[in-house]
């Protein structure tokens, strides 16, 4: 019996799951690349099955996304809600990791369970906790004796010279050396995947390709553009991926549920818009020295609120931090309801175009017990503004070196059968739905729900 029969006589409950991420790719890309001709093995999955448009976390990063893919919740379960965070005792900034991470992952759930789990290149997992199974760490993975689980694998890995991601600092200025490196993280990266999944007898394996995501950032224009002289590299780069997914599908046999997805989508990057900017003109971000180097250079004492990267703002309520300004109750609504009408009244004076199409409250976002480290507003840029937590700068809009930029709602999701859907999926949904795949009940928490 093959996938398709599993899915079209109902039989949910697949012996194994096997999930690869391409990420940052959008679904109207993955389709256009599969129609012609780039991505054949693409093109023959969704003969054989179907892709649609996703919701990805709000706001749309990889820690996010990945973290809530995993776990199955939002993050004011999982704990995770940037790729930096602020300590409430000291206003410190920290990176969190793993281990910050407070609901169970996929993982944990079929360790649990006595299942085998085989997770390679997943962003947010770093270091490897133990687990049944393997887990090789994703970005941001700092050191390879920490991102790896069973250690025993770290030798084996140093002699293939695995890389755990490609080097994308400044890629405009370097683009032949960086699209080496590109293509030699893809050939270690495939390695691996192959090798365990010839060598592990696992239950549920995850493969996650993120080069993408860095390509894009600085080569979306070219992409989008047929005439850049880098077009047909970045064709090239993605058929290499399809290539090594034809591979993998192969190994994997008709007792397999095969998912597919990206944790966020993208689009062209029109201007780079600073928060901080806007919110230090406004008067309620104030620092001690000019310019700020940190986070720490901010005066809590005569700040209202301030932004965290991409798009969060936190205010600084008094009882809830030191140096607390701000009043809970009326005064905090009404600084939240004036930041709000501020950031949606915003245009653009070059073009007249609004620059925020959404400005979010915690509750419309969150729930669950760790709500009180939320931002209290998260904002969504209109499409082409990219938002920024940097504290450096002056000017509200300026243009960096990026040419793409996160989206929210086009994040890709491949399954055999999906027609059935009532509804659009979310990446929440995916820890359910892999569960369920394979005979096991969701815990009751979950956000998520099972697409089947």
């Amino acid at each position: 019996m093959s996938i398709l029969d599993i899915f079209n006589n109902k039989k949910y409950s697949c012996r194994r799951v096997a999930v690869i991420g391409i990420d940052g790719v959008p679904y109207r890309m993955i389709t256009d690349l599969a129609a012609h001709g780039v991505m054949p093995t693409m093109a023959k999955l969704l003969e054989m099955g179907h892709a649609c448009a996703m919701d990805s976390s709000m706001p749309p990063v990889s820690s996010v996304a990945w973290t809530s893919f995993m776990t199955g919740v939002n993050p004011a379960k999982h704990g995770i809600y940037g790729f930096m965070e602020r300590r409430r005792e000291s206003h410190g900034i920290y990176f969190p990791n793993a281990n910050q991470i407070q609901s169970p992952t996929l993982w944990d759930i079929l360790t649990e369970a006595g299942k085998t789990t085989v997770a390679v290149n997943i962003p947010q997992t770093y270091p490897a906790r133990h687990t049944n199974g393997v887990i090789i760490s994703g970005f941001v993975a700092l050191d390879l004796e920490k991102a790896v689980y069973p250690h025993t694998l770290v030798s084996a890995l140093r002699k293939m010279d695995y890389r755990i991601d490609v080097d994308y600092q400044n890629a405009d200025e370097r683009k032949e050396e960086f699209f080496k490196d590109l293509f030699y993280t893809l050939k270690k990266r495939r390695e691996i995947l192959l090798y365990l999944m010839d060598k592990i007898s696992w239950d549920l394996f995850i493969g996650v390709f993120t080069g993408t995501d860095r390509l894009q950032h600085y080569f979306w224009d070219d992409y989008e553009n047929t005439a850049s002289p880098w077009h047909q590299t970045v064709l090239d780069y993605y058929r290499a991926i399809d290539a090594v997914i034809g591979e993998m599908t192969e190994k994997m046999g008709p007792d397999t549920a095969l998912l597919m997805l990206s944790d966020h989508g993208f689009a062209h990057l029109e201007k780079e818009v600073f928060i901080n900017a806007w919110l230090k003109q406004q008067g309620y971000l104030e620092f001690t020295c000019d310019p700020p180097r940190s986070f720490e250079d901010i005066d809590m004492e005569n700040t209202a609120a301030f932004a965290l990267d991409p798009s969060r703002i936190y205010i600084n309520v008094k009882g809830v931090t030191p140096h607390g300004r701000v009043n809970p109750g009326t005064e905090y609504e009404l600084l939240v309801k004036n930041i709000t009408e501020g950031f949606l009244g915003l245009r653009d004076e070059e073009t007249g175009q609004g620059i925020i199409s959404k400005v979010f409250t915690k509750k419309e976002l969150y729930s669950g017990p760790l709500v009180d480290k939320a931002p209290d507003l998260v904002l969504y840029g209109a499409p082409g503004y990219d938002l920024k937590g940097a504290i450096s700068k002056k000017e509200l809009l300026g243009k960096g070196k990026f040419t793409g930029m996160h989206t929210h709602d086009d994040a890709f999701f491949y399954m055999i059968d999906i027609s059935y859907l009532k509804r659009k999926p979310h990446i929440q949904d995916l820890a359910p739905t892999i569960l369920q795949l394979l005979g096991m009940p969701s815990p009751p928490d979950m956000d998520g729900k099972s697409l089947i």
